[in-house]
């Protein structure tokens, strides 16, 4: 197979968590059938895009270089984060990692993001490992909305932009499960009959008859900046293929704003609702002020220059998190009575924060969520085990431990060539902490083939027997 570097950079050939290797022109990585030879550009041959091997070069690397300077110094800003006490950005991974002399002889390392960066007529992106059908469904599975059979399409699109409006969808449907959004709105207004506070000076200064009273006063409406908020984004993306079922939603918002228009500039200074009850519009009013300033760049003015980059490791222990409080176990809070251990340092402790702690029938089972690959060969990295010891050793003195270890995706056909003889999804085996030995697992949650048609089912099947291994472990 012969393909161009060029389109090898935004054709979903590179996935997240993966080292490529390019060898005097031979693009290789373990995911491959075979390696694939990159074109060259002949002697005497015109420079165009696809060829101009300099250029490329120079792309890779001021990419590099740029992405990661952004994630150093605005991390937040650069990737798709929410509100939610649940989700924390947890990897420290940078977009890609280029290391070599040229664009025929180079390695190229991706992490745990994935997402899409444009400038000019280049552009890289680096694609979910599991494809697409994997991010739509632990999207949808965390807010309860298991929309499987009907997705609609990405493929026209370049980017990950299809992503935010998938999210943004679901946001707004789990929202509107409590009806519009209501907020106190000030009125004035001539009435018959009072209400709140009276004009006193109204009869003398028009002259009117008297019964007719000027009054200000506070009643609930769902015109709100809320909902013109989100009106405004129904209008921008509405003709989506994700929006089509969506148009009693749509025309329920456009109706609450009466025909009313806000600026852009005011539309981005709505806040946050303080009444409780609105709380899942909070994460909406985010994601639609992202959506408005066209950070995206298959919608409005397209620019030279677009990027979107989404952490699917934070994504998939939100998942995790989600499937086990659906089974009924009681998680500890990521951000609540958390363990401090010294540094050093006078002032300063270092926080441990498991992805999973789990109190079971007073006692305590301590797991960590890891999107990487499983290695099969050497097990979980040096690092990984030394921060989980850590763990049990500092939250063994407040409650006893009964069991730890990793969570991990796996393929089916990953799963099938490596692990097809366990009876349950977990790898068991005993660890020995301060004298105690503990049960120590590696569980996994087996992802089905991205065009398998029974995805639904089979992934709903995959995860109940992963709760099956966690019920066998707590029990």
């Amino acid at each position: 197979m012969k393909k161009w570097l060029f389109d090898i950079l935004k054709d979903n050939t590179l996935v997240d968590n993966q080292i490529y290797h390019i060898d005097n022109g031979l693009f290789t990585n373990n995911r491959f059938e075979q390696p694939i030879q990159l074109y060259r550009r002949e002697s005497g041959q015109w420079n165009y895009s696809y060829n101009n091997e300099n250029a490329i070069w120079y792309f890779l690397n001021q990419t590099n270089r740029e992405i990661q300077k952004l994630f150093e110094t605005n991390k937040q800003k650069a990737l798709v984060l929410f509100h939610n006490r649940d989700y924390e950005h947890n990897s420290n991974d940078d977009f890609i990692e280029v290391n070599g002399i040229d664009c025929m002889n180079f390695s190229l390392r991706t992490g745990n993001i994935i997402g899409y960066l444009k400038k000019g007529e280049y552009a890289i992106k680096i694609s979910s490992r599991f494809g697409d059908n994997f991010l739509k469904y632990i999207i949808s599975d965390a807010d309860g909305f298991l929309e499987i059979e009907n997705y609609g399409g990405s493929e026209k699109e370049q980017g990950y932009e299809w992503l935010l409006i998938y999210l943004w969808k679901t946001k707004v449907r789990k929202a509107y499960r409590l009806g519009l959004p209501k907020k106190y709105q000030t009125k004035r207004q001539e009435l018959t009959r009072l209400r709140g506070n009276l004009n006193p000076v109204h009869y003398f200064t028009t002259g009117k008859d008297i019964g007719i009273y000027d009054c200000e006063y506070r009643e609930h409406s769902y015109n709100n900046e809320a909902t013109r908020l989100i009106a405004a984004t129904f209008k921008k993306i509405g003709k989506h293929e994700f929006l089509n079922d969506c148009t009693l939603m749509k025309n329920a918002f456009y109706t609450a704003i009466e025909g009313d228009k806000l600026r852009s500039a005011e539309l981005y200074r709505t806040k946050h609702f303080t009444n409780p009850f609105y709380k899942d519009y909070n994460e909406v009013i985010d994601l639609s002020k992202l959506i408005l300033r066209d950070q995206l760049s298959d919608f409005g003015e397209k620019s030279d220059t677009s990027a979107f980059f989404f952490d699917v490791s934070m994504l998939f222990e939100y998942f995790v998190r989600k499937l086990l409080k659906r089974a009924g176990y009681l998680l500890n809070s990521k951000f609540e009575n958390r363990a401090e251990i010294p540094t050093g340092s006078k002032t300063y402790k270092r926080k441990l924060e498991p992805d999973i702690l789990i109190n079971h029938k007073d006692k305590g089972f301590v797991f960590d969520v890891k999107y990487k690959s499983f290695d099969f060969v050497y097990g979980v990295s040096r690092e990984d085990l030394f921060q989980l010891h850590t763990y049990v050793g500092q939250y063994g003195n407040e409650i006893e431990i009964k069991a730890c270890g990793f969570i991990y995706p796996i393929s089916a056909k990953g799963w099938q060539e490596k692990a097809k003889d366990l009876e349950l999804p977990c790898i068991k085996s005993k660890i020995k902490v301060l004298g105690f030995e503990i049960d120590f697992y590696v569980l996994f949650i087996v992802v089905p083939e991205n065009q398998n048609e029974n995805y639904h089912n089979d992934f709903k099947k995959n995860n109940d027997s992963f709760i099956n291994a966690i019920n066998e472990i707590t029990n």
